[in-house]
């Protein structure tokens, strides 16, 4: 009964490990990295947004086709509508006083 157990969690062990190992290598979830080399040179400079995030990097040859592979860490765009009330008064102020 013992060695069944043991087999039975080290093949779940095994599945486990092998499927997060997949789904790392999925890919990425838009065109956006291919598109901002479109018409680029390689090792030219390229960024693209996805979702709420700004990726910047240079344009690489993956597959005899251009992709944009980010080489600086992530920046978080934020749109002024999504600032704290705090900033929006405090900007208003500031004109106000111009």
């Amino acid at each position: 009964m013992k060695i069944f157990n043991v087999i039975k969690a080290l093949t779940t062990g095994f599945l486990l490990a092998a499927s997060c190992s997949a789904l790392s290598h999925a890919g990425h979830g838009s065109n956006a990295p291919w598109e901002a080399c479109e018409a680029k040179a390689i090792n030219e400079d390229c960024s693209y947004t996805s979702h709420d995030k700004k990726a910047t990097g240079t344009c690489q040859a993956m597959n005899k086709v251009l992709m944009c592979v980010r080489n600086k860490p992530l920046e978080k765009l934020i749109d002024k509508a999504t600032q704290p009330a705090s900033d929006q008064k405090q900007s208003v102020k500031s004109l106000a006083k111009r």
